[in-house]
């Protein structure tokens, strides 16, 4: 439940108007009123953050601080859905789910006892070269019908880790977020399920419950897809950014780098903290995790009803606080990571440094 109190002083600080329009919970989807793009000041998105972080409590249940879904991992990639299933654990969540091949299952659930692993998705290697249509769509049908049953319980999924490029795993992948759309369930799209969006813009395009996080490479390649020139110079990096959200209209988008660029279209807030300047391999999957939980939460926020929090997402769209939050919780773990390894850190170091940054950053108590 979120603290009423520090949700007021928050929304006056953003100057939200007491009378402004609400926003309203229909089927867990979350929307956000157009209005001019505006450059948020990132103190006082963290301050609304902080609201919608859930108190450590006595009287909570299981499921109330999110339930989180991660499609990814592949026989060759398994440490991708490790880092973002364990790091949405580690930032808060309840529960954490993978999704991935049969030949990566037993891989993660060594890594961690805590995650529950499903070996839904079909890889082509299982079957011989050439499948005929009518046994692959019967392939695709099963796995379709594994995964639907599980994707109402969830409170966001986060899609792509260690899908690889696997023409199976792709095609479940797309029927996933065709579902997970008529669902109205949020969604977090990073690393290969980058690569699937980018080639199929109709899968998200007006769809406003998906946080995108391409780093330098997705980014280009999204931008290549929307006939963006990145290299343009009478445009900055904040207004390339708005017209490819404006082109997809609906997706939030978080351009990872040096300055973590979040925009959902309208409104924008830069993260330039201090973060780590090692670049080991799956701290963009620890980012995505984190974001999924901070998601959640904001998702948990707007179910209970509360009216200021309600008030608030007219202003700051909870994609945005999600993206945000999460992104600023990566840049802290990796920073106390770094001061301890040094140039020795690799991804799994920054786990354990999860929940403390969510404490020292956003904690009520």
């Amino acid at each position: 439940m979120l603290h009423g109190g520090l949700v007021g002083r928050c929304l006056q600080q953003l100057n939200v108007p007491a009378g402004g329009s609400k926003t309203f919970w229909r089927a867990a989807q979350l929307r956000s009123t157009p209005m001019a793009l505006s450059k948020l000041d990132p103190d006082k998105v963290k301050k609304a953050v902080q609201a919608i972080v859930p108190k450590l409590t006595d009287d909570r249940y299981k499921g109330q601080a999110g339930v989180i879904g991660t499609i990814g991992g592949c026989r060759e990639y398994t440490g991708a859905p490790y880092f973002a299933s364990i790091s949405s654990l580690k930032v808060g969540a309840d529960l954490s789910h993978t999704f991935c091949t049969e030949g990566a299952a037993t891989v993660i659930k060594t890594y961690a006892p805590d995650l529950i692993v499903h070996p839904y998705l079909p890889d082509s290697n299982d079957y011989p070269d050439e499948l005929p249509e009518e046994k692959r769509k019967a392939i695709l049908d099963k796995a379709a019908a594994a995964m639907d049953h599980w994707m109402p319980r969830f409170s966001v999924v986060t899609i792509g880790p260690g899908l690889g490029r696997d023409e199976l795993v792709h095609a479940t992948a797309k029927q996933v977020i065709l579902k997970l759309r008529d669902l109205d369930k949020p969604m977090v799209i990073d690393a290969d399920g980058l690569y699937i969006v980018t080639k199929n813009l109709d899968l998200i395009k007006g769809y406003k419950n998906v946080i995108l996080t391409p780093n330098k490479n997705e980014y280009q390649r999204l931008a290549d897809q929307l006939n963006i020139d990145l290299e343009d110079p009478s445009t900055s990096d904040e207004d390339k950014l708005q017209k490819m959200c404006k082109l997809l209209d609906g997706p939030t988008l978080v351009r990872k780098g040096a300055r973590d660029l979040i925009t959902n279209g309208t409104s924008f807030v830069e993260g330039t903290d201090v973060g780590s300047p090692r670049r080991a391999g799956g701290q963009g999957d620890v980012m995505a995790g984190s974001i999924a939980t901070f998601y959640a939460w904001a998702v948990e926020a707007l179910k209970a009803g509360n009216q200021e929090a309600q008030h608030a997402t007219t202003v700051i769209s909870a994609t945005v606080l999600a993206a945000y939050g999460g992104t600023l919780t990566a840049r802290y773990a990796a920073m106390a990571a770094f001061q301890k390894r040094r140039r020795s850190m690799i991804a799994v170091d920054l786990i354990d440094e999860l929940g403390l940054a969510v404490d020292e950053l956003f904690d009520q108590t």
